[in-house]
């Protein structure tokens, strides 16, 4: 069995509302049996794993279903908290929801936690060159050091 695994961001952005819209729709097409909305930051109040199931739940995502990972702050923290939640449960198999740009490091520490990852990007619809070469930037260097950490089972 599949589980689908949101990845948070600022609470209230249009990227965040994209990835749950996203994660919606592998819901109602795959039907899983457990959707995990991770992250554990506080924008204006709003907690990213509240907001995303918020929204999950507005896509048609049964409340009953959704399981909030509300202690990460970082891709990092998202890979090792869900792993030890999903392991917890005997899974190991997930659909990971993040932008398609963030997915190769948040699915290669996720990887590093022990599941198996079915990626599924959610492309920026109006993405520059420039923000192309900012994301790129971005994800080299927290690869580089995320790469010099161990995910650790909490």
């Amino acid at each position: 069995m599949s589980v689908i695994c949101v990845l948070g961001c600022r609470a209230t952005s249009a990227t965040l509302a994209r990835r749950a819209r996203a994660a919606a729709e592998i819901f109602h097409a795959r039907r899983p049996a457990l959707v995990v909305a991770c992250g554990g930051r506080a924008w204006d109040g709003i907690v990213e794993a509240d907001q995303i199931a918020k929204m999950l739940v507005e896509g048609g995502v049964p409340s009953d279903i959704i399981v909030r990972e509300r202690c990460s702050l970082d891709t990092f923290d998202n890979a090792r908290f869900a792993a030890a939640l999903l392991r917890r449960r005997g899974l190991d198999e997930i659909v990971l929801v993040t932008c398609s740009w963030h997915m190769p490091r948040a699915a290669y520490l996720f990887e590093q936690a022990g599941l198996r990852v079915e990626e599924m990007g959610v492309h920026p619809p109006d993405a520059s060159p420039a923000d192309w070469a900012y994301f790129r930037a971005r994800e080299a260097v927290s690869t580089f050091f995320d790469k010099r950490r161990r995910v650790r089972l909490a």
